[in-house]
């Protein structure tokens, strides 16, 4: 069954949240590879929701370690971050 993590994102600033969107779009599929989904959603002037979508659970444990990563990499623009994360129950795309 697929699983998922949604982080609900602050950032300090609108700058920062600029600055991480713009990073998060260029590098994350070459850095999430096994993701099947992968979104940013920017809910506001200084948040953002985003969503990664794997195959499975072991293919998400997989990817914690580059998450941290990235999280400490830019954790001078991020403010607070809510991680959720469960089975997907329907995954619906046109």
């Amino acid at each position: 069954m697929s699983y998922a993590r949604i982080n609900t994102m602050t950032f300090v600033s609108p700058e920062a949240a600029d600055a991480l969107e713009a990073q998060y779009v260029e590098t994350a599929p070459g850095s999430f590879t096994e993701a099947n989904l992968l979104t940013f959603v920017r809910t506001g002037p200084t948040t953002a929701s985003l969503t990664s979508v794997y195959p499975d659970k072991a293919a998400f444990d997989r990817s914690a370690p580059i998450r941290a990563e990235r999280m400490k990499a830019n954790e001078s623009l991020i403010a607070s971050v809510e991680m959720t994360e469960g089975d997907v129950r329907l995954c619906h795309t046109n």
